[in-house]
């Protein structure tokens, strides 16, 4: 086949593209060559190994900044320097990463997982860095991907800082490295060389150097304070002693109310802000545990909290993040039992020890608020296995059980797991539905109106009208629940997640289908549809290493949900038509914004659900053992939704995946074709090539014109596939959207 004549000189950064996508070919055609490899597993790999290098970079400045810190006396200069450059260099490398505004957070966890060795329970700490998330099973996964290659053995250096971290009593670095200029350099390296010393001095009996904070305990961040600033540690001891009245005095200053400490107090002043620089790196600053305290705002009762858990447990720094941990709803985020337990053990103790406070109801108001909401995110498969502590008034569990007596709780964190076990029961009952008609109790409707906000005779109402949906061989009923939606809508987004979560996964296909159709009208009525697309796209990318059906119908959903207008609505329909590609003025813009913002956010697990897909894909195609029963029609069609919602959502991000597709699947060499047995099987990936390229030209950049050129110099090939009338012509029409 001849090179195609063109009447333009490619420049030469173009040339090399253009020679890299297989554009220029001069050789003669061997059909039967061996099938190329996945480009768009290799462009998912690329991805992989890029975020991979910058972990390693994060990994580097967590071991730095611990060997730093653990110098004992005074270092070799000329070693400390080299440490100090090498420190620079990796954070300055850090700032090509997505997101990053310069900060890197290196918080103790705690939560550690099943079979986890003691220490490394202790070493459980997670280093965020812009859009990227660091711990020691992250770098486990690493160190298989990297297995034989340089940097394979970097998660013991991992570890080992984790180690320095936990041995000087550090549950939270802050490193604020701007990565400006090279006043930055200087900047974190007086705050780092000043936290260095404070750890040579702090165990000493006394030293000048150590400022103390309000509970007279030694405090680093004060400490680094005077450092910096060049200021006598003596000067700051007395404004420590001038602000700690205001705060915990009998007159406090109202201004001051949101505060945890005189640490950040301090900056409440203006004169004293205009006059102090904060420091470059900060530790154990308990205002950046806690939910909201960093941004200001209404965080009395918050400030209460943090206040409370350094009077009673300030002397261990461990124990302080530990116990905030358990009164925050982060702590009960990726959770399992042992740790479960561990955290409502500790919040009873802090309540209990609330009890003593001048404001014990505002204490316990906040924690308890915060345990509910961690409780909310606990996966139900915890609490069907939990088994409950007896209550004072609790005789037998249900079934007769005798509740335990060796795990003492607060009473109102027991009526907390109580309610959260009993909504799991009704959950599963809802499970059962589909299998037939299911008795709802008393004590379920209770449970039903506290979650949804409603009375118990609202529950006891939404419970016939979803047990109305089914009849009485556990089928679903379209048009039972198509009448039923003016009422569902009247409890907005908290029905569509109910009905999402335990609906979705139909036993019978035919059902699926009916409930995707009932579910756009139900989407119509909504008042805030974009919680309802937040449930849809965490259900989606959640879990990215999982799929199953109800993701296709997810996206199909989604889809419809970042519009403003859709003209299937009403049809009976299973996929997204592909003219909805042509929609640009149609688009919800508040929406989309959101979507984009979700799938930077979770980039990481977008292109892992992507690959997911694609590998389950190449695996039902070549017929391996250990493929899914999950048909080749569903997973082309999968990617066919997929393609659809990034290109209507935008971003750089879903601009790179579209022109992988693209790619992949205009290569007729490809192993995908290889593979393929029937012009029918081609017809599927075909119609994915379309969709791709339609998708990709609401991008049209640069390089998507190269792609364009280059899949249009490949039609013969593509013909040469089958002999056969329909191929042809779909081929044909594939083509006529690259021109």
């Amino acid at each position: 086949m001849q090179t195609k004549k063109s009447d333009f000189s490619l420049d030469a950064s173009a040339s090399e593209l253009y020679a890299q996508l297989s554009g220029i070919d001069t050789t003669r055609r061997i059909f039967d060559q061996s099938p190329q490899e996945s480009s768009l597993l290799e462009l998912l790999g690329a991805e992989e190994q890029w975020l991979d290098r910058n972990r390693l970079i994060l990994i580097e400045v967590c071991w730095l900044l611990a060997e730093i810190l653990h110098k004992k006396q005074s270092p070799v200069p000329d070693h400390t320097a080299e440490q100090d450059n090498a420190l620079w260099a990796a954070i300055k490398q850090l700032s090509g990463c997505p997101h990053f505004d310069g900060t890197i957070s290196i918080r103790y966890r705690g939560s550690g997982f099943p079979g986890q060795e003691a220490v490394q329970e202790q070493c459980d700490y997670e280093v965020a860095c812009g859009n990227l998330l660091l711990d020691l099973q992250v770098a486990g996964t690493m160190a298989k991907r990297m297995a034989g290659r340089p940097g394979s053995a970097l998660p013991g250096q991992l570890l080992a800082a984790f180690k320095g971290f936990s041995s000087l009593g550090i549950n939270h670095l802050h490193l604020d490295s701007k990565v400006g200029d090279e006043n930055d350099k200087e900047r974190i390296l007086a705050s780092l060389h000043g936290l260095t010393r404070y750890y040579q001095e702090a165990g000493q009996a006394s030293s000048a150097y150590i400022v103390r904070d309000e509970y007279n305990l030694p405090n680093p961040n004060l400490t680094l304070l005077a450092a910096i600033n060049k200021v006598k540690p003596a000067a700051i001891q007395k404004l420590v002693a001038e602000i700690t009245p205001m705060l915990f005095g009998p007159d406090p200053k109202e201004a001051l109310a949101a505060f945890p400490t005189v640490f950040n107090a301090i900056f409440a002043f203006p004169k004293l802000n205009a006059q102090l620089t904060k420091p470059a790196i900060e530790v154990n600053n308990i205002q950046r545990l806690m939910p909201g305290q960093t941004d200001g705002g209404d965080t009395r009762n918050q400030a209460l909290l943090s206040r409370m858990a350094i009077a009673s447990y300030g002397e261990n720094p461990r124990q302080v993040a530990e116990v905030l941990a358990s009164v925050t709803s982060g702590g009960y985020q990726n959770i399992y039992m042992g740790t479960l337990q561990k955290r409502l053990s500790l919040a009873t103790d802090f309540l209990n020890k609330s009890e003593n406070t001048p404001q014990p109801g505002a204490v316990q108001k906040e924690a308890l608020h915060n345990i509910e909401n961690g409780l909310e995110m606990v996966p139900d498969e915890l609490y069907e296995n939990l088994d409950l502590p007896a209550a004072q008034d609790q005789p037998a569990t249900e079934g007769g059980h005798q509740p335990r007596h060796d795990w003492p709780l607060h009473k109102e964190i027991f009526s907390l797991l109580s309610f959260f076990k009993r909504r799991s029961v009704i959950k599963k009952k809802m499970r059962d539905m589909v299998r037939g008609q299911v008795k709802f109790e008393p004590q379920d409707y209770a449970v039903i109106a506290r979650n949804f906000r409603i009375t118990g005779e609202q529950a006891a109402h939404l419970v016939r009208l979803l047990n109305g949906c089914f009849d009485e061989n556990g089928r679903f009923r379209r048009s039972a629940f198509e009448k039923n939606i003016p009422e569902f809508v009247r409890y907005e987004t908290k029905v569509f997640e109910f009905l999402w979560h335990y609906l979705k996964e139909l036993v019978s296909r035919d059902d699926r289908v009916s409930f995707l159709n009932a579910m756009q009208h139900l989407i119509a009525g909504l008042n805030s549809p974009a919680e309802a697309l937040k449930v849809l796209l965490r259900d989606i990318f959640g879990q990215a290493h999982r799929m199953g059906f109800s993701d296709r119908n997810g996206l199909l959903l989604a889809n419809i949900l970042i519009r403003t207008y859709n003209q299937e609505l009403g049809n009976h329909i299973e996929l997204t038509p592909e003219e909805v590609l042509q929609v640009k003025v149609g688009l919800n813009q508040e929406m989309t914004a959101k979507a984009l913002d979700f799938l930077e956010e979770e980039q990481e697990n977008l292109f892992r659900k992507l690959r997911t897909i694609h590998e389950e894909l190449q695996k039902t195609l070549s017929r391996e053992a250990g493929a899914t029963a999950i048909p080749l029609h569903y997973l082309t069609t999968l990617e066919r939704e997929l393609i659809i919602f990034l290109a209507l959502v935008g971003g750089t991000v879903s601009h790179k995946i579209l022109h992988g597709v693209v790619k992949e699947y205009g290569n007729p060499d490809s192993g995908i074709y290889a593979a393929l047995t029937t012009p029918e099987e081609g017809k599927g990936f075909l119609q994915l090539l379309q969709v791709a390229l339609r998708g990709l030209k609401r991008f049209a950049k640069m390089e998507d014109l190269l792609l364009f050129t280059i899949l249009t110099d490949r039609e013969p090939r593509f013909l040469s596939l089958w002999d056969d009338a329909s191929h042809a012509a779909l081929v044909r029409r594939v083509m006529e959207w690259a021109r």
